[in-house]
């Protein structure tokens, strides 16, 4: 793998987009000082993950966008792109080239790309980890880094011994581990809080359980005794309740008749007060029209009286606006003759003003000749004579630099020929050798191609396996997990089926040794099959009945009960095949609820059961009716008179006889028999469907192993030819390299003396054309200074009668301009004055158009107040008339209003005499309404209590309860129950399957702290087996160094010798590394008493001695040699190419033994200020430059 190119577009000096390619081998980067060469080494780091703006040299991160220069704005955004040729694979990629992309904008904002595909930081670093690239290793070293090689602590330095063997992967996995140990201490910690909890619930769980029991027991018996009493208490409440309607009904006609005598009096008595409430009416109307009447009269005479006043006022005011008229008149003549007396004299001024100004424009003219002085025009030509003179010497002095330059070209290009011929000799023997090695190489390529294509197809075919593998293997447990939970909860909802929990003492108790009694078929909740919309309707339509246990015949039922109270087990209510008889809705009354909006249906029809039952669900569910919602069902009864029960889908009843119950219990549906029916139905279906699945994803789990086991042993075979080939391949490249680095050399060389001789024989097409030009410009120069030495004479005799001639133009020109200004001021005089009169006209003109226009209303208000006071003085006799004919049809009308308001008068006293009579009777009805609403409401109470308490109607409960003969006894026995039941206190009825349910999750929370217990214990290991890891490969590439470091340094220094010691042998996970050297001549001492170049000669001593143990793609060199003497640069250099087969080397450098050992030169220069470029280097410049930076160092 090797650096391939890297893009900078925005980056600190690199404004503009730059791509640089590279070869693999090595580059030099150079340039003056400032020019920007560190900001590219820069832009690698940045790319490959740097976080730190201070080790960029910037203050805080947006300093690394171009800030702008004195012809550019700054910048937004910084973009950075690295392609690396990954044809090796050196990097866990498939592709054979990888772009790394980095891009900040000034906002703050941060992306991030790996082959254009957008990723996180994170994913970038973990892609350099322990690749010896990553933005700290010895992959990229600066002269700071060198520095703090010598100047950090022991403890420090080991960094970049960890990166170079590879542990830091190790050391990142480690703190996984610890991470996920801390994550599984917190779960044990949860999971122990957890079951300790659950211990804490067991007991009283327990207790609580045994109380559920005692409670159930006793709500038996209470239900026994209470529904007895109930329905003792119903018949002797619907006793009295008749007696009361009996009376009622009777009272009650007698009390119509009178009723019927009343409306008939108060019928008549409506009439008249309908007549006389009428004419009061009228009479009311027409006082208020007479009021009217005589108001309009009054009104009306105002008004005249008014018009007349004004017609005075109009007559006055007609008389003064005629007179100024007369004078409005006269003042807009005035002033229309001012205006054009005005306007004459000003026209004749402006033609003054155009001569004066045209007379000024002829003398400017003359004076603009003799404006300049002849002793000015003297010094200008004198001065002219001198720069004509001057530049003649400097054409001089260039012709005779372009001939002393052109005999040192000459002398130079027969050097560069004869070199040039040796060299192509040289080029013709390496040719040969080539050829050879490159047939060689080509065969062994061919080999590893096929080799690699295959282990890359499967390997491929590999990951494809192992990602699906990893896809399906958390379903599959995920399966498992699901199939575990729905077999807990069917064993669990099985249990309570099977224990009957949920049914009352007696009905359990029967069903749970229905083996050893005979004909019991069941439960009638357990047969009967509730769909999920109708559950509540149903339970509520059954009440107690679901529970009802279903027999063969009357003996079978006969048996059940004897055994019920051999074991006093309670009591329960049998229903024999034999005995019970199907009952049905008539069709009439069917018909009418079936034309109710929200009817449903009949119970019996809604549900599923086996046909053996039939007669039993017709018989308990075939009368009642189900509605939609309690506002249907009450329509229903309604309209079949409430003769049968209506039951809403959210269990609301509407009973026969009218009462109604309804509400919401506060357990809702939990516990439910049907309930519990249909949710074990339905996790038996998901448990088969699960169990399916789950066997199904097992069975592709172990397929995708099997074969994920076969393409890992193929890919170990593959690999182990693939390293033997490419042994062999590497060693024909490396021959052949040598020869190809040969005659690269020579075609370097050989470019560089055809690059001289075509340099050459530019300069001199050059030398002859700029010879010419300057020769040419002699000429023109001379003739120019003859012509000004010509008019300098003639210029001197005319001096002395252009002054005078001068002196009289100015003179004309003042008196002129003097003229000019007094005429334009008696002409914006005159203006002043126009202006004025056309103002004085346009208000006197304004002024008499007011006046006529008011005229000519005066005139039209005057013809109208006459036609107006005709009109009024009409009105005013005919509302005289009307008033008077009112007042005769109103005195009519109060004498006929008086004689029929005493004949109300007699209506009224005989009407109040029978409204006394109907008030006594009705005082004596309502006191019967009251006993009987007593009654009612007693018969109501015991029926809704009945059906609240125990889901029972009435007519059930006589059927399948006895009626109680001493409610006494029964009424102090019910509240015996009762305060045993209190004395219970709070009773959790779920206790008992809740006290199994923590059981079996206690069980299981034990297990999986058990699991948890050892998979910590299996971090632990993991976390000993990485430190032993970190610990074998950091000994094993250290010792490596240090034996490479013993054998580098004295080359490198001629001499000497040098140690690398560990602070903390026993320790290799924490020590330190001390650097201890001896040049040649000198004795063993600290690196701190070393001089500049001797450390730095060191740590580059060091750094080959990590390269050559542990090789990197590329390594990044920034002017680390600048501390070097000559002769150690050179042998820098000659370590470079040595180390350039298995490294490339990108090297920013000022010292020309560096650029001599590079195979690439790029320069990078600033042309524009503030401003980056790269450009094609000159020999002749990177020598000059090398030659400047040495004596500065």
């Amino acid at each position: 793998m090797y650096l391939k190119r890297i893009e900078i577009a925005g980056f600190k000096s690199f404004a503009d987009k730059t791509v640089i390619d590279f070869e693999n081998s090595v580059t030099a980067v150079v340039g003056p000082n400032g020019s920007g060469k560190s900001n590219i080494t820069e832009a690698i780091r940045w790319v490959l993950g740097e976080q730190s703006a201070k080790s960029l040299r910037g203050g805080k991160m947006p300093d690394i966008i171009f800030a702008g220069s004195d012809t550019r704005k700054q910048l937004n955004i910084a973009e950075v792109t690295v392609i690396l040729d990954n044809s090796d694979h050196y990097l866990p990629l498939e592709y054979n080239e990888i772009s790394v992309t980095r891009r900040y904008r000034r906002t703050g904002e941060s992306e991030f790309f790996i082959n254009k595909q957008s990723c996180r930081l994170k994913d970038i670093q973990e892609l350099f980890l322990d690749s010896g690239l990553g933005k700290e290793s010895f992959s990229i070293i600066s002269q700071g880094k060198v520095e703090a090689i010598f100047s950090s602590k022991p403890e420090d330095r080991r960094g970049i011994f960890e990166e170079a063997a590879g542990v830091l992967k190790y050391k990142q996995r480690k703190k996984k581990a610890e991470q996920k140990l801390f994550e599984t201490e917190d779960n044990l910690s949860r999971v122990q809080d957890i079951i300790h909890e659950l211990e804490e619930q067991l007991t009283p769980l327990a207790a609580q359980s045994e109380a559920a029991k005692e409670f159930l027991r006793l709500k038996e018996t209470l239900t026994q005794t209470d529904v007895s009493l109930m329905v003792a208490e119903i018949k002797t409440a619907k006793k009295d309740w008749d007696n009361k309607q009996a009376q009622l009904g009777k009272f009650n006609l007698e009390l119509g008749k009178l009723s019927e005598s009343i409306q008939e009096q108060e019928s008549i008595l409506a009439k008249q007060r309908k007549e006389n409430a009428q004419a009061d009416r009228l009479i009311e109307k027409n006082q208020q029209v007479l009021l009217d009447l005589s108001e309009k009269l009054k009104q009306t005479e105002g008004q005249k009286d008014v018009l007349q006043e004004r017609t005075k006022h109009t007559q006055k005011s007609s008389q003064e606006y005629q007179t100024s008229l007369a004078e409005a008149q006269k003042k807009v003549k005035h002033f229309e003759k001012l205006q054009e007396s005005l306007l004459k004299e000003a026209a004749e001024k402006e033609t003054e003003i155009q001569k004066a100004e045209a007379n000024l424009i002829k003398t400017q003219q003359e004076l603009e000749k003799y404006q300049k002085s002849t002793k000015e025009l003297l010094a200008e030509l004198r001065d002219q004579y001198v720069d004509l003179m001057q530049e003649q010497a400097a054409v001089g002095n260039e012709l005779k630099y372009l001939e002393r330059q052109y005999i040192q070209e000459t002398a130079k290009s027969k050097q560069t020929l004869a070199k040039q011929s040796e060299v192509e000799a040289s080029v013709d023997r390496l040719i040969l050798q080539k050829e050879e090695l490159t047939q060689k190489q080509a065969q062994l390529k061919s080999s590893l191609t096929e080799t690699k294509e295959k282990l890359e197809m499967i390997q491929q075919n590999g990951k494809k396996f192992q990602e699906v593998l990893a896809k399906e293997q958390p379903k599959m447990y995920q399966l498992m997990n699901q199939v575990q939970q729905l077999r807990a909860r069917q064993k669990s909802l099985q249990e309570i089926q099977e224990n009957y929990f949920g049914f009352y003492q007696g009905v359990r108790l029967v069903l749970q040794h229905k083996q050893q009694l005979s004909g019991i078929v069941g439960a009638v909740a357990e047969l009967i099959d509730v769909p999920a919309d109708f559950t509540l309707a149903i339970e509520t339509a059954l009440g107690g009945a679901a529970q009802h246990v279903i027999v063969e015949n009357e003996k079978d039922a006969r048996q059940a009960i004897t055994y019920l109270k051999q074991q006093r087990g309670g009591r329960a209510t049998f229903l024999p095949l034999t005995t019970i008889k199907p009952r049905q809705l008539p069709a009439h009354i069917l018909t009418q609820a079936a034309a109710v909006e929200g009817f449903i249906g009949i119970a019996s029809e809604q549900v599923s059961y086996p046909d053996q039952i039939q007669t039993v669900v017709q018989n308990l569910l075939g009368t009642i009716l189900l509605a939609k919602d309690l506002t249907s069902a009450n329509a229903i009864a309604q309209t079949i008179r409430y003769q049968y029960r209506v039951v809403s889908l959210e269990g609301d009843v509407m009973n026969a006889g009218g009462s109604m119950t309804g509400g919401a219990n506060k357990r809702g549906n939990q516990g439910s028999l049907f309930v519990q029916n249909q949710e074990l139905k339905q996790l038996t279906s998901e448990f088969e469907e699960a169990d399916k699945q789950l066997q199904a994803q097992e069975k592709k789990v172990q397929e995708l192993q099997q074969e994920t086991a076969r393409l890992a042993e193929e890919q170990e075979v593959l690999r182990t030819r693939g390293e033997q080939l490419r042994f062999e391949e590497q060693e024909a490249t490396n021959q052949l390299q040598n020869i190809i680095n040969e005659l690269e050399r020579f075609e370097k060389e050989k470019q560089i003396s055809t690059f001289e001789t075509r340099e050459l024989q530019q300069f001199i097409e050059d030398y002859e054309k700029q010879t010419n030009e300057l020769k040419d410009k002699q000429t023109d120069l001379e003739s120019q200074r003859q012509k000004i030495d010509e008019e300098i004479k003639s210029l001197s005799q005319e001096s002395d009668q252009m002054e005078a001639r001068r002196a009289q133009v100015q003179s004309q020109k003042a008196q002129e301009q003097a003229d000019l200004a007094v005429l334009k001021e008696q002409f914006n005089h005159l203006q002043i004055q126009l202006r004025g009169a056309r103002v004085q006209k346009a208000e006197a003109t304004e002024r008499q158009e007011a006046i006529e226009k008011q005229l000519a209303t005066l005139t039209a208000d005057f013809s109208d107040h006459e036609v107006t006071e005709e009109s009024l003085e009409k009105q005013i006799n005919e509302l005289s008339a009307q008033r008077e004919t009112l007042k005769a049809e109103l005195a009519k009308a109060k004498e006929q209003r008086d004689r029929r308001q005493k004949e109300i008068d007699k209506l009224e006293a005989v009407l109040a005499e029978r409204n006394r009579e109907q008030k006594a009777r009705l005082s004596e009805q309502s006191k019967l309404e009251v006993q009987k609403d007593r009654a009612e409401m007693i018969l109501d109470n015991h029926l809704t209590y009945l059906q609240s308490e125990y889901q029972l109607t009435f007519e059930k409960a006589s059927q399948d309860y006895q009626e109680t003969t001493d409610i006494e006894d029964s009424r102090t026995k019910v509240s015996s129950l009762k305060e045993q039941i209190e004395k219970l206190g709070p009773v959790n009825l779920n206790s008992i399957e809740q006290y199994e349910q923590v059981s079996e999750r206690h069980t299981f929370l034990a297990t999986q702290r058990d699991d948890l217990l050892a998979a910590k214990n299996q971090l632990f290991e993991t976390m000993d087996e990485m430190d032993d890891e970190v610990r074998t490969r950091f000994k094993e590439v250290f010792e490596a160094i240090r034996q490479e470091f013993k054998i580098v340094f004295p080359n490198m220094f001629g001499g000497g010798k040098a140690e690398l010691v560990l602070t903390e042998p026993t320790d290799l996970l924490k020590t330190g590394i001390e650097i201890e050297v001896q040049p040649p001549g000198k004795k063993l001492q600290s690196l701190s008493l070393l001089s500049g170049g001797e450390r730095a000669l060191t740590a580059i001593a060091l750094l080959f001695s990590i390269i050559r143990v542990c090789p990197v793609p590329f390594c990044i060199l920034d002017e680390v040699e600048a501390a070097l003497d000559e002769a150690n640069v050179k042998r820098f250099g000659r370590y470079l190419s040595d180390f350039q087969d298995d490294t490339q080397f990108i090297v920013v450098t000022h010292r020309k033994g560096t650029m001599v050992a590079a195979d690439v030169l790029y320069g990078v220069t600033m042309q524009e200020s503030g401003v980056s470029k790269i450009v094609s280097v000159r020999m002749e410049d990177i020598n000059e430059e090398a030659k400047i930076n040495e004596t500065k160092v």
